[in-house]
């Protein structure tokens, strides 16, 4: 097989539809309200039965696609688990709702579960205040400032409260009817993503690390800005550059497709030009300004918030690299070229 990427021969799951991808391993889609509009969502064919992965945003929507796929899966054998990836909404969002009706445990990695029980516990003054304090940081204006300083914890409208979660350890092992999925955590995209491979026969769930058309966000927290998770991404992409074109990369958005490496390639070359663009812009940029020429069109305040993160994410990352150094006037936080 070349280098290029290819996509899998295979028509993508319409609503309500479940597409076999392999023995063990089953594909459906769930729409989302968002400019990313879908998720895909796995379940794995195990003796005990089905171990479903990912869950979709908590919403009424969910609810309805849930109903159609559980009626499909539960004709031939039950449920017997959830595993979540990680902590972003659209993943973990509907978990709690599907163990109470499915009444089966979740399964989800140390780090992300204590992301999600901190995200969930924050009051919406508390948010609030933090989301308002990294704007102000990021130097985005009194507008931006004044969306943020008046959004609740928007975090609690798209994930519904868990229950206890089983911890799965790195190096765990998901046996199914005829394979054996390893557990891998990873950082970047989120803290700790939980991804699982099936070393024997090349299969890679990546969830939302390796996606074949666009870059997975990579962005900091809020309460947490000049945290460098871009050097995390780089570390896993340095890693996945190594993966034979024969592994079948199965991502949690868009289609599964082969030539892993070369993705892993290219997405390490568009981060890089990011980079680029940051130091050819100016001697001086606030994470505003890096926003403005990363993403230079209109966003609504859902895309604020992801894009001035990941700007942000750049330009610490600039740091690290001691190509720039950060300055603070007035609160707002300047990044100079070194």
């Amino acid at each position: 097989m070349s280098n290029d990427m290819s996509p899998l021969d295979i028509i993508a799951p319409r609503d309500g539809e479940i597409r076999k991808l392999a023995d063990d391993l089953f594909w459906f889609r769930f729409s989302l309200p968002f400019r990313l509009n879908h998720i895909n969502l796995f379940a794995l064919d195990t003796m005990d039965g089905w171990l479903l992965l990912d869950c979709g945003i908590n919403t009424e929507s969910s609810a309805s696609q849930w109903s159609a796929i559980l009626a499909q899966l539960e004709a031939k054998k039950s449920i017997a688990g959830i595993i979540v990836s990680h902590h972003h909404p659209d993943h973990v969002g509907y978990a709690g709702a599907l163990a109470a009706i499915t009444s089966t445990p979740i399964f989800m990695g140390a780090r992300e579960y204590e992301e999600t029980a901190l995200l969930l516990r924050y009051s919406d003054k508390e948010a609030a205040d933090i989301g308002n304090g990294a704007y102000v940081n990021f130097g985005l204006g009194d507008i931006c400032v004044g969306h943020r300083r008046n959004r609740s914890n928007y975090f609690r409208t798209l994930v519904g409260d868990l229950p206890e979660v089983l911890i799965v350890e790195p190096g765990h092992v998901f046996t199914t009817t005829v394979g054996a999925w390893e557990v891998r955590f990873d950082a970047g995209h989120s803290p700790g993503q939980m991804s699982l491979m099936d070393h024997a026969r090349q299969l890679y769930i990546g969830v939302d690390f390796l996606l074949p058309r666009i870059s997975p966000n990579i962005s900091v927290a809020l309460r947490d800005p000049d945290h460098d998770v871009l050097a995390n991404y780089f570390f896993y992409l340095e890693e996945m550059q190594k993966l034979d074109d024969d592994w079948l990369i199965i991502p949690g958005h868009e289609w599964p497709f082969y030539g892993g490496g070369a993705r892993a390639l290219q997405l390490i070359k568009h981060h890089e030009n990011r980079l680029k663009k940051l130091l050819d812009a100016g001697s001086e940029l606030t994470t505003g300004d890096a926003m403005a020429i990363l993403f230079p069109f209109e966003l609504n305040d859902h895309e604020i918030y992801f894009a001035s993160c990941e700007a942000r994410a750049h330009l610490n990352h600039l740091v690290t690299r001691n190509k720039m150094e950060r300055l603070i006037k007035n609160g707002v936080v300047f990044f100079s070229k070194q």
